[in-house]
């Protein structure tokens, strides 16, 4: 039977922590050289796996932990889930905890992934692998699970093209970075932004930090728009920041109803409900359930000595997304409700 433990709520309506959505600090760290000893892991009896989530609290994460869970049910093992509440002291600590615990896997989304290197160490000394999941990375790690960012970035140019690619231009567009440092927010952006500037019938006019927030996300688009009254599409690193950037759009007199372009990154279901609505065009949408799902099908391939990376030099292996907009919203809803 799995076990879950938790002290915080696990619904706590609308609350989004930016870090899945804004991604990490600090760059994957280089997984270990080829000269690096190689750690040989032990499947314990009872096989257990231990998931150090950041916070419980985040509707994002609450949807990781319940695809970890239900990745050990299908896998026919244990699960023990602990609640770090956005301390990074306490995982730290609560990370050790599990392992002293004797599990046999163990993942762990990092609060800070400077802090990672000292819990890998103590899970290599017991003979057990690590899975980051999401964030960012540092230290000896055996695997990293993070969204296709880089696919997401070029999925957003695409649809701008594919809306206005053919009618004469050019169109200029904004775009609302995340917070400086963020890895996972270069990256988005950084696609996009090569795709699009390959279209001669593009220009890309602004492009702004909208520090992860829907209030950043406002004051960036408010910014973008005052200078430039004839801007036809802004892309957002995250969707908090798309929902700022709508409330800037209604004051300014832009809707995407009058074929205004706005698109977010994350499938919060805030943005769903603005695509419902036709106030918002579209949203990168990533799968938290499937990345719990794929970190624990990994902890154990670890444990076999079989696993797969999409990037071997960073150990990384990327999961896909998809983009949202009015065509497929149900579908999608539909499919998410279906891992409740």
């Amino acid at each position: 039977m799995r076990t879950l433990t938790s002290v915080a709520a696990l619904a706590v309506a609308g609350l989004m922590l930016t870090a899945c959505a804004s991604g990490a600090d600090e760059p994957a760290a280089d997984a270990a050289s080829g000269d690096a000893p190689v750690t040989e892991f032990e499947a314990k009896d009872p096989l257990t796996l231990g998931y150090s989530v950041y916070d419980l609290q985040n509707p994002y994460w609450q949807s990781y932990a319940a695809g970890v869970e239900a990745g050990a049910e299908a896998a026919g093992v244990d699960v023990t889930v602990v609640d770090q509440k956005s301390d990074q002291q306490q995982q730290v600590s609560g990370s050790l905890d599990l392992v002293n615990q004797g599990i046999s896997g163990l993942i762990v989304t990092p609060v800070q992934p400077s802090a990672l290197p000292a819990t890998i160490d103590a899970a290599h000394g017991a003979k057990i692998p690590v899975v980051i999941a999401d964030i960012g990375t540092a230290g000896d790690y055996d695997a990293y699970i993070q969204s296709n960012n880089v696919e997401g970035g070029a999925l957003a140019a695409d649809y701008v093209i594919e809306q206005l690619g053919d009618v004469p231009g050019p169109h200029k567009v904004g775009v609302i970075e995340l917070h400086a440092g963020s890895v996972v927010g270069e990256e988005r952006v950084a696609e996009f932004v090569s795709t699009i500037e390959a279209h001669e019938n593009f220009e890309i006019v602004s492009s702004l930090d909208g520090n992860d927030t829907v209030d950043g996300g406002f004051a960036a688009a408010q910014d973008m728009l005052s200078a430039n009254p004839d801007l036809e599409v802004i892309y957002a690193a995250n969707d908090d920041s798309a929902m700022g950037a709508h409330r800037a759009m209604e004051t300014a007199g832009k809707s995407v109803a009058d074929g205004f372009i706005l698109i977010g990154f994350d499938g919060a279901d805030g943005a769903l409900d603005l695509i419902e609505q036709g106030l918002m065009s579209a949203s990168v949408a990533q799968d938290p359930y499937g990345q719990g799902m794929k970190a624990v099908e990994t902890v154990l391939a670890l444990l076999d000595g079989t696993v797969e990376y999409d990037d071997e030099a960073s150990k990384t292996i990327f999961f896909p997304v998809e983009m949202v907009t009015a065509e497929n919203l149900d579908d999608f809803r539909e499919s998410r409700a279906a891992q409740d």
